[in-house]
Formats: C-alpha cells, sequence, structure tokens
C-alpha cells in the first residue's frame, strides 16, 4: 500500500471523520529564483439541497472528494451515510472513480530550487492507489461481513476506532493510477461499502 502526500489540518484528524475537498497544489515565484509550492488545505465539503456530494464545472465541485480515518471510522462513515452518496453533473466525464492509499500528512509549505529538482519531486509525489475490494477490512483484520462489522464498531471506543493504520480515500471524476471505476452519474456510500467488501471487486 501506497503513501498519499498530501496536506491535512489538524482539524481534519477529528475522531467523527468528515468529507473534504482535495486542493489542487500551487506553484508560486519565491525570492532569488526559488520555486514554493503550496499544496493548500482540504476543506470541508458541504452537501447539495439532495442531500448529495456533488462534482460540477464549476465552484467546489470541480475537486475530488477525500475522506481520512482509520479503516473502521471509514466504515462507519460511509454507513452511517450510506442512502446519501456522490452526484456528478459533468455532462462530458460522468465516471466516478476511487482509491484508497495509506496517509501521511505533508506540510503545506515546500521551498524548491531550482526548477528541475521540482518537476521531480512533483512526479514523486503522484498518489499510488490500490484496488478498493475488501482494503477497508484486510487493513483492520476485522470482518468482512458489514453486518458483523457494524454491530462490532457499535461497542467500539471512540480510541479503539482510530486506532490502525490511517487511510486516504479519494473519489474523483478523473481516474488516477491504481483507481477503479465506481460508478457513473451517480452512487451511494451503500454501494460503496458493498464494493468494498466484495472480493470479487479488483
Amino acid at each position: 500500500m501506497m503513501l498519499a502526500a498530501t496536506v491535512i489540518t489538524a482539524t481534519a484528524q477529528a475522531s467523527e471523520i468528515n468529507m473534504w475537498r482535495e486542493p489542487a497544489p500551487i506553484v508560486k515565484e519565491g525570492k532569488f529564483f526559488s520555486v514554493i509550492q503550496d499544496r493548500g488545505t482540504l476543506q470541508k465539503a458541504v452537501k447539495s439541497s439532495n442531500n448529495e456530494f456533488l462534482f460540477s464545472e464549476k465552484g467546489a465541485g470541480v475537486k475530488p472528494l477525500v475522506l481520512i480515518g482509520s479503516p473502521v471510522e471509514i466504515f462507519e462513515y460511509l454507513k452511517k451515510n450510506e442512502t446519501c452518496g456522490i452526484e456528478n453533473h459533468l455532462q462530458e466525464i460522468p465516471e466516478i472513480y476511487m482509491g484508497i492509499t495509506r496517509y501521511i500528512p505533508r506540510k503545506r509549505f515546500s521551498g524548491l530550487f531550482p526548477l528541475q529538482d521540482f518537476l521531480v519531486q512533483t512526479l514523486a509525489q503522484l498518489l499510488k492507489f490500490v484496488p478498493v475490494g475488501t482494503v477497508i477490512t484486510d487493513a483492520a483484520g476485522i470482518p468482512a461481513d458489514l453486518k458483523e462489522l457494524y454491530s462490532i464498531t457499535n461497542s467500539l471506543k471512540s480510541t479503539e476506532k482510530s486506532a490502525g493504520d490511517i487511510l486516504y480515500v479519494k473519489f474523483s471524476y478523473l481516474p488516477e493510477d491504481g483507481m477503479q471505476k465506481i460508478g457513473s452519474r451517480s452512487v451511494s456510500f451503500g454501494r460503496v461499502l458493498h464494493l468494498m467488501q466484495n472480493k470479487n471487486y479488483r
């Protein structure tokens, strides 16, 4: 499982996880011909009036959606929100993709000099996602049966729920290396849960 290279604010690591919008890195000129990369910070995603997260041509909807948390926390979020999901309003690219990788926080700013070093670093920071199937249950060593898993999570303390590797779950309308298509036009989080526990979904 590869490591994510996206910055997150401390508030995004609370015990109850949220859906976030992933920022697009911006390159800025610094002093003495230096180059600075600003990775930005995650912004909390807001649902539409239809109780869905949207991909759109303008506004916040152009940015990918991200969940960050332990395997149990991510499962619990998807379970609590299984009747809502993601809608893609982009006519020419209606697909919805998902990828999961291990998360390690990075600093928001990095000074890069000369420019050639920045180009090499940028290529090295591309996310590498792993197959979706069973990644949450495999990573946590917990039951693949969702009913059993749900009953277990209800009895866990918040500290127990946050234990284990922190995962970076990304939803996007553009595919990246290792991402898999999970829907077209719309997908519910209940459907996402089903795909995660389906051993044949690779």
